[in-house]
């Protein structure tokens, strides 16, 4: 069953400029039971899911949402990562990489430098990544889904004082704006579901606003960035139909050979796409929605009874990329 708090619905499902934003209690009230949920879901030995990057992912969630680096989940879940990363692969080593910063980046520095001269020395020829990053280099091409997350963790380290050469953030930046679709989404990769789509066309507005900001020697926080006429073309695309309950023309990306998929595979991870794009690129509005209240309206309305979010992706994930949402992330 569907949890109660469906007055905040005017979020992201199409909320207008001129919409009532979301009530700051609500808000919280959902996200103090969404994290009370994932507590439980904790392993005794710390771990969040089934792997490094879902419990990097829990600890991202917690910390975001509040919960003090010295909580004991924090702690066992920060050490269980500092025990298994490396672990291979660009989701894990790059949700790590943001983990371990926000939990306690001065204690994991050594770790956190690893991850981040590894990532930063897989990048495919491209300017991509793929979910194997230690074979990357030899590969001439990669995903945006793996990109976008790379990408955002080598940006946050290379605010806290790593080195992440300016030519990872160069060939990266580059690779988007080439590789941008004519109406000016992005896909998952060139040669596979290139169509674009919600979750990627977010990513790439993301990516694009980071990399730029590095090549240009720019504050993150430049309005000039926002005003680049690919991070405006990526946001008209997200603007058009907006639907924070849909990522935007996933089923016909992905096609019949991945089978019968709606508009809400990946919801979460879609609305987390959507809060770093529109928080990287400053944009209040997109397509004349405040997207942020349309999104958590969205969320507090389908909010479980248990505290969790769910379908289509399974309870953790949707969990996390929801209060990750929520908090701003």
């Amino acid at each position: 069953m569907k949890g109660g708090a469906a007055g905040i619905l005017v979020l992201l499902l199409g909320a207008s400029a001129s919409s009532a934003g979301p009530d700051p209690e609500q808000i919280d009230e959902a996200v103090q039971r969404g994290v009370r949920w994932l507590l439980r879901e904790q392993k005794a030995n710390g771990a969040f899911g089934t792997n490094a990057g879902q419990t990097a992912l829990g600890l991202m969630a917690l910390r975001h949402s509040g919960v003090r680096a010295e909580d004991k989940a924090c702690v066992k879940a920060a050490r269980y990562l500092a025990r298994v990363l490396p672990d291979g692969t660009s989701y894990g080593a790059a949700l790590g990489i943001i983990a371990l910063i926000e939990q306690r980046k001065r204690k994991y520095k050594p770790e956190i430098d690893k991850l981040v001269k590894q990532l930063a020395g897989g990048q495919c020829r491209n300017g991509q990544w793929t979910y194997a990053y230690r074979a990357t280099a030899k590969k001439s091409a990669g995903d945006n889904s793996n990109t976008q997350l790379v990408i955002l963790a080598l940006a946050g380290a290379r605010l806290h004082g790593y080195d992440v050469p300016d030519e990872v953030f160069a060939k990266c930046g580059a690779f988007f704006r080439k590789s941008q679709n004519e109406d000016g989404g992005f896909g998952y990769s060139d040669k596979q579901r290139a169509k674009s789509y919600g979750s990627m066309t977010a990513g790439g507005a993301m990516a694009l606003v980071l990399c730029a900001a590095f090549e240009q020697k720019k504050n993150i926080r430049d309005p000039s960035l926002r005003e680049l006429p690919e991070v405006k073309r990526a946001l008209r695309w997200l603007g058009q139909g907006f639907d924070p309950a849909k990522n935007k023309d996933a089923a016909r990306a992905f096609g019949k050979k991945k089978g019968k998929r709606g508009d809400n595979f990946w919801k979460h991870y879609w609305l987390w796409s959507l809060e770093r794009a529109g928080e990287a690129s400053g944009a209040k509005l997109i397509g004349g929605h405040d997207w942020y209240a349309a999104g958590a309206a969205h969320l507090l309305a389908n909010q479980r009874d248990g505290g969790e979010w769910r379908d289509p992706e399974a309870k953790l994930l949707g969990t996390c990329f929801a209060l990750l949402f929520l908090k701003r992330s």
